[in-house]
């Protein structure tokens, strides 16, 4: 497993995000958005545990995404790591956020941060990929769930947007406890 400055700051980021974005632990209320009634919309703030590891998504659908092998260092319901099997290629990290203000203006706001071109991704009630301070990035938003991941060390920035999005498309978020 590599660790890099990179992830740090990802992590930092992550953490800053769920710091400024209010209490984890409240759930849904009745002035929440209604749920679109897909089957991955998520109903609370705590997703159920499904299986061990990443629930959002397997390594494969990783793997095929960026077009190189990688493996799951770290999966949980707030954040999952795959990184390339052998030197080279890109990593992934995926976090998840409950967001606590309205997610479209949450989406909206966070849409304009974008560097360049914005590619929108058929997914959740929005999502859409760019290029963002961290590099390419998918982010989708279902309900009051925010989930982003990063792609880092891909070819280029349009080959990270690719792969995002691909993941975006990709994600399944829980069922709710």
């Amino acid at each position: 497993m590599r660790t890099s400055a990179g992830r740090v700051a990802a992590i930092c980021v992550v953490l800053l995000g769920l710091t400024a974005c209010g209490d984890q632990g409240s759930s849904r209320t009745a002035t929440d958005p209604p749920s679109t009634g897909s089957p991955s919309t998520a109903s609370s703030s705590t997703p159920a545990a499904a299986r061990e590891g990443c629930p959002y998504l397997t390594q494969d659908e990783v793997s095929e995404a960026v077009g190189a092998q990688t493996i799951e260092t770290a999966g949980t319901v707030h954040a999952c790591f795959f990184d390339p099997v052998a030197n080279g290629g890109p990593s992934v990290m995926l976090s998840r956020v409950d967001v606590q203000i309205d997610p479209t203006d949450y989406a909206i706001q966070t849409r304009a941060l974008c560097k360049g071109d914005v590619t929108d991704v058929d997914a959740g009630d929005q999502a859409f990929a760019c290029v963002m301070a961290l590099g390419p990035q998918g982010q989708l938003y279902e309900g009051r769930v925010l989930i982003t991941v990063n792609v880092n060390g891909a070819a280029d920035d349009a080959a990270g947007i690719e792969a995002a999005a691909d993941l975006i498309r990709e994600v399944t978020i829980p069922p709710a406890a």
